[in-house]
């Protein structure tokens, strides 16, 4: 079986649609359509039904029943594949969205190149909707979104919580905890954090239009940030930004929402890549409480503000793999 035809009959069954299914395969439409007529010529039963005048399609009732057979044989003839070039490699593909990737995640890619085992990884970096539609094609194996969906064939788990606090140039007000009436909405550069911030943001920060600077990476933030400008971060990415970027961190007097990040794989997957899919949740979750329960200690035993460089060199130093 040509795993071209099948790669290409897995896109088209997911997406429902010619075009799309061209882009993400980066070729034409034309030949789209042409590799699907060669595996229904092959199967010798149609397996789409295509609407006249129309790039939208579905499937028959054969190409239902084709359809996870297919992906079966896609993901054995690529295990098949990667054992062959390297039969002892961990491969896995993850994507995650941006503040993770670089602010909670580094530490735990330096322990893996360290791992006996002899992990390969592709790392995606991307918006929470791109990560459940990516792992529900099954074009990555892991990913790490900021929101909980509830998707068919997709087992979802919260594994990371962080309370949000306030970065600034200088301190604002002369305080060291604010309340929400200390800070100007018309100064903040507003990152969304998830639902659970965007609601609990318009409850005690009611919106008066459209914010000046709406963004979703902390590093355009911190471009951004000037003497008058402030912005809400979670507690760990803070302590990031107090040692290399000389900023001020303030908590607020209120309880503030976390920022949670979950883990999500689909049921199939984890049935053709068990072994490694294991191996890596275990890892990581380890890493993530270790991680979790440093910040906290930080958190009881001293102030969450000001520059605290010795905090954070521990805070690194305690998260290095040991030789």
């Amino acid at each position: 079986m040509n795993t071209e035809l099948i790669e290409t009959f897995i896109t088209v069954a997911n997406s429902n649609n010619i075009t799309k299914s061209a882009a993400l395969l980066y070729v034409s439409q034309a030949t789209v359509s042409h590799r699907i007529k060669q595996l229904e010529t092959k199967m010798g039963v149609s397996l789409l039904v295509r609407h006249k005048g129309s790039k939208q399609t579905e499937l028959t009732l054969a190409g239902k029943n084709f359809l996870p057979l297919a992906q079966t044989w896609l993901n054995l003839s690529h295990e098949i594949d990667a054992f062959q070039s390297r039969p002892q490699a961990m491969e896995l593909t993850i994507g995650l969205v941006n503040s993770a990737n670089n602010y909670l995640f580094p530490e735990f890619y330096t322990q893996l190149k360290k791992d006996v085992l002899d992990w390969h990884l592709t790392i995606k970096t991307m918006h929470t909707p791109e990560i459940y539609e990516q792992v529900r094609l099954n074009m990555i194996d892991i990913g790490f979104p900021l929101a909980e969906q509830v998707i068919l064939g997709i087992n979802v788990k919260k594994v990371h919580t962080e309370k949000l606090m306030i970065v600034s140039k200088n301190q604002i007000k002369d305080k060291a905890t604010l309340m929400p009436i200390d800070l100007d909405t018309n100064n903040q550069i507003y990152i969304n954090w998830g639902p659970d911030y965007r609601h609990w943001h318009n409850r005690f920060f009611p919106p008066s239009g459209t914010p000046k600077f709406s963004i979703d990476m902390i590093k355009v933030a911190l471009d951004l940030l000037d003497e008058k400008s402030w912005f809400f971060a979670p507690y760990s990415i803070c302590q990031h930004l107090q040692y290399n970027h000389n900023c001020y961190i303030s908590k607020l007097a209120l309880d503030t929402p976390s920022r949670n990040l979950y883990m999500i794989t689909s049921r199939l997957t984890e049935q053709t890549k068990r072994r490694q899919i294991i191996l890596f949740k275990h890892k990581i979750l380890q890493y993530i409480r270790k991680r979790e329960d440093y910040i906290q200690t930080m958190l009881d035993n001293c102030s969450p503000y000001g520059t605290k460089k010795h905090s954070y060199a521990a805070y690194i130093h305690e998260f290095e793999p040991s030789e």
